[in-house]
């Protein structure tokens, strides 16, 4: 009779093949290495590359200071110094060391009295009689018509000077004293509006005693 105590049954079978079987072996974490080794090791990403690529700042700096200084010049060699360039453009005109070629901000007035002396001045216009057109009164000399000072040459005041007829454009030598401006130009010096109001606004113009062509 077969013993009882031997006597297995399916189930038990299968349990105890599972009990025998050894255990799953487990995924092994791979060792990772320490952060300083991680960051050594890591492959840059294309810093290096843009950076040869991209133009350096301080050349961009240097190259825009360079178009700036260059503008500068470019600006000033247009420009120029208008004052400086009309003085010598109109020749020298001067009374008591002070140019009047630029004509001085503040006119002629505090220059009355002085002596004139004009080298190689440009004659700007010739100013006839209002009443005699073939009378001479004087003329302006100056580098243009914003810049110039009006020179009598007549008879209106003091003896009758005009010997010699200055035409424009041509240089002439003259000397004589700064004289205040009358208080009505346009009788006492016999001149149009735009002349009167020159010597006007000025506060003087010049009597001249001498006057001749340049050479």
């Amino acid at each position: 009779m077969p013993d009882s105590g031997a006597t297995t049954s399916p189930a038990g079978d299968a349990r105890q093949h599972v009990e025998d079987s050894p255990p799953a072996a487990r995924p092994q974490r791979r060792a990772q290495p320490p952060p300083g080794e991680r960051a050594h090791h890591r492959r840059p990403r294309g810093r290096r590359g843009a950076a040869s690529q991209a133009p350096p700042r301080l050349a961009l700096l240097l190259l825009g200071l360079l178009a700036l200084a260059g503008i500068i010049a470019l600006i000033a060699a247009l420009g120029g110094d208008d004052d400086g360039d009309a003085g010598r453009g109109a020749g020298n005109l001067s009374a008591g060391g002070t140019q009047l070629l630029p004509v001085p901000s503040d006119g002629l007035g505090s220059l009355v009295g002085k002596d004139v002396q004009g080298r190689d001045v440009v004659v700007q216009s010739v100013v006839r009689g209002q009443k005699d057109p073939d009378a001479l009164e004087g003329f302006s000399v100056g580098s243009g018509a914003q810049d110039r000072v009006y020179v009598e040459w007549g008879g209106d005041v003091g003896s009758d000077e005009a010997s010699y007829t200055p035409k424009v454009g041509e240089k002439v030598q003259l000397s004589g004293p700064v004289r205040p401006a009358p208080e009505n130009p346009e009788q006492t010096l016999n001149l149009n509006a735009a002349d009167a109001e020159l010597v006007r606004s000025q506060g003087g113009y010049v009597n001249a005693d001498e006057v001749e062509p340049t050479g």
